[in-house]
């Protein structure tokens, strides 16, 4: 494997490749009868798995699943293999894997025809088995006698809207961490109307959602950016950290917190720019770690439509609707104290009950 995609976050290594044709105009599947020569694989093509491995655990389309079943049939398959790895065994693991998706796709609504690639995967030492399908036309060249690939230069790497289904499946998951898989079915997110290759093939469901995601983002950014940029006043912190996860807005994580960076760290800091890169990757980095099922890509969902103020310990509450944010403004005097100034055009006055 190539080191130049290599991160901070991800050390990939391909054990073993197995491609696969579902042809849907055949009544079977044609399964690869022999391993992929890694030894001799284009650098292309190790930066192409690499690419798609890394945008299905963190990328867009990404859904953190658990086995609905404790003997789902692809999680009983790949046990049987890790239990007893070799090369025999995992083509047998290839061939079952592939005849599986082809039968689901011969009775659902599917046309798609497409290669399978089945590979075992140690991502951070964690052994994982990692599955693709996608449309052969495009990028790659099949030889159909003999289930070997060649790459057209140049297309293969931007040939990601030709992907249409990809999984990780964890072998054995850490203990903090509650995803069996990790999905990316960019067909189904574009309309299809079967939910087979989660729920019938994988046997499996979606563990998260945006509003979790989103919770623990931002309380995460307001604990660590304060952190970070310790001599910044934490309220213009929290401001820029509510404008970036506004409801609704797709949010890719490391480019969300880099904003609210830009937005915050002085210009006259040492290195800025370097600085920020920085700081946005550790984020990341710390924020997976503790959430290690977590995505970085999400529709953020939250109740936003205020602004609240409130004292360390609860003896001040202030709520406000946002659309009257121009008539209320906050301040600091030299002494620390908080001033703030309510528009009289709001008519603000006591009220007793």
């Amino acid at each position: 494997m190539s080191d130049s995609t290599a991160t901070l976050e991800q050390k990939i290594k391909i054990n073993r490749l197995a491609i696969n044709v579902l042809d849907l105009d055949y009544s079977d599947p044609n399964t690869s009868k022999k391993l992929f020569p890694l030894g001799e694989a284009n650098e292309i093509i190790d930066n192409f798995f690499e690419t798609h491995f890394t945008d299905t655990r963190h990328g867009k389309s990404t859904k953190s699943c658990k086995f609905i079943d404790s003997d789902a049939t692809v999680k009983t398959k790949i046990n049987r293999y890790f239990e007893n790895k070799n090369d025999e065994n995992f083509l047998v693991l290839s061939r079952e894997l592939t005849e599986n998706l082809f039968k689901i796709m011969k009775n659902s609504t599917s046309n798609s025809s497409g290669t399978f690639f089945v590979m075992e995967i140690e991502y951070n030492g964690e052994e994982c088995i990692f599955i693709i399908k996608l449309d052969p036309k495009h990028g790659l060249q099949i030889n159909y006698i003999d289930l070997t690939v060649s790459v057209l230069q140049n297309i293969l790497p931007d040939s990601n809207d030709r992907v249409h289904k990809c999984a990780i499946i964890r072998y054995k998951k850490p203990e903090d961490s509650e995803a069996d898989l990790f999905v990316m079915d960019k067909q189904q997110k574009e309309g299809e109307p079967a939910r087979f290759f989660i729920e019938t093939y994988l046997q499996a469901e979606e563990i998260l959602n945006n509003k979790i995601i989103t919770r623990e983002v931002v309380r995460s950014a307001r604990e660590q950016l304060v952190q970070i940029l310790p001599a910044v006043e934490a309220n213009k912190i929290y401001e820029f950290i509510d404008k970036e996860f506004t409801n609704g807005s797709r949010i890719q994580l490391e480019t969300a917190i880099r904003n609210i960076l830009e937005n915050t760290v002085p210009n006259d800091k040492e290195d800025r720019e370097l600085f920020i890169h920085h700081s946005a990757s550790n984020f990341i980095q710390v924020y997976l770690e503790k959430n290690p099922d977590h995505q970085t890509s999400f529709v953020a969902e939250r109740k936003d439509h205020v602004v609240i103020w409130r004292s360390e310990k609860d003896q001040i509450f202030f709520r406000y609707n946002k659309g009257i944010m121009n008539e209320i403004t906050f301040a600091t005097d030299d002494h620390g104290n908080t001033i703030i100034t309510i528009d009289k055009s709001l008519n603000f006055k006591r009220d007793v009950k």
